[in-house]
């Protein structure tokens, strides 16, 4: 069974991949791994090159180059770089993970394919308790097309674990057809159409954080700082975060019981896979700042928290987030 990790970047975003390439070895994984180059500048980093298979498009088949183009067709919030995640179904690995650059490894990612055997793809985070906000400008919508509960089965695209089969591929060919004729209800990015492929294709999921294991929740935003991480990874897994008291909140006292009933027995050990910045959502220290330059030098790590904190206080972290906004409503 050949496996590995698939990760996407560019010089723009080399420092991000570089400290997630230290936390991967770091945790004791020895996965191979495989960078695909998202465009512009390529990386040129040697600790990053030392330790990965370069790809490009170009090293993909045809039948995979015709996919990406048709997923461009519909994700129009997407640059291609960021759909380059998905060439990961025309590699010869039959299980692979996929990471975002701007996450940080918390344990050997080797033990997630102690799951692969009964799902097709496995994820850790809490996007389900948003009830899709973030993916689709219409939710409802979806919970009338494909049935009660369909939100709760969402991921967050940029940490999964696939096994591999080809109808995934068809599945997600669909699930383009279906933005087409569904445009007004799905925001136009890849974690909405992974998520509609998922529905379409009824793919065995499972997410870590929900019960039985109920693994910590995966976005550094449920942390107010590294102390709150740490406290949370030595209690007992019964922290709640906002998001998920809100979620909670709304389910009917049935729904309640269900779930108090799968989560009655507490998890020895309390489980974390990895945290992703996912974009700064306030000043100070996100859980994340402090570990997002562990590969680097003490020097430079503290000239990076500067810049930070200035670009913080000087709004420009702010700007930048509102330039982007306004992109996107123009690219649509």
């Amino acid at each position: 069974m050949k496996k590995g990790i698939i990760l996407v970047a560019n010089l723009k975003s080399q420092w991000y991949c570089e400290n997630l390439i230290y936390s991967i070895r770091k945790s004791g994984c020895q996965l191979p791994i495989r960078l695909i180059h998202f465009g512009g500048e390529p990386v040129n980093s040697k600790k990053i090159l030392d330790e990965v298979e370069f790809l490009t498009v170009d090293n993909f088949s045809e039948e995979a180059k015709a996919f990406i183009n048709n997923l461009r067709s519909v994700l129009t919030d997407c640059p291609v770089g960021f759909l380059y995640r998905f060439l990961g179904w025309f590699s010869d690995w039959d299980e692979f993970i996929y990471s975002d650059n701007d996450i940080v490894a918390l344990m050997n990612w080797e033990r997630l394919f102690d799951h692969t055997q009964n799902y097709d793809l496995i994820h850790a985070d809490e996007e389900y308790t948003t009830q899709g906000i973030y993916n689709y400008l219409l939710p409802d919508e979806v919970e009338t097309i494909f049935g009660k509960g369909s939100l709760s089965t969402a991921m967050t695209a940029g940490h999964v674990l696939v096994k591999k089969n080809p109808k995934m591929i068809a599945d997600m060919n669909a699930a383009v057809d279906w933005f087409k004729k569904n445009s007004d209800i799905p925001r136009k990015h890849d974690q909405s159409l992974m998520h509609i492929a998922a529905l379409i294709g009824n793919w065995k999921l499972l997410n870590l954080c929900k019960p039985p294991h109920k693994w910590l929740s995966s976005w550094t935003g449920d942390y107010k700082n590294s102390l709150d991480l740490i406290h949370a990874i030595q209690g007992d897994g019964e922290r709640q975060t906002e998001s998920f008291k809100a979620w909670f909140s709304s389910l009917s006292g049935e729904e309640k019981k269900q779930y108090e009933q799968q989560s009655s027995q507490k998890s020895i050990k309390v489980s974390i896979s990895h945290l992703h910045y996912s974009g700064r959502g306030r000043i100070g220290a996100e859980a994340i700042d402090d570990l997002m330059y562990s590969s680097q030098t003490n020097e430079s790590r503290m000239m990076r928290f500067f810049k930070v904190q200035i670009a913080d206080l000087l709004y420009i972290t702010y700007v930048k987030g509102q330039i982007k906004r306004v992109k996107r409503y123009l690219n649509r």
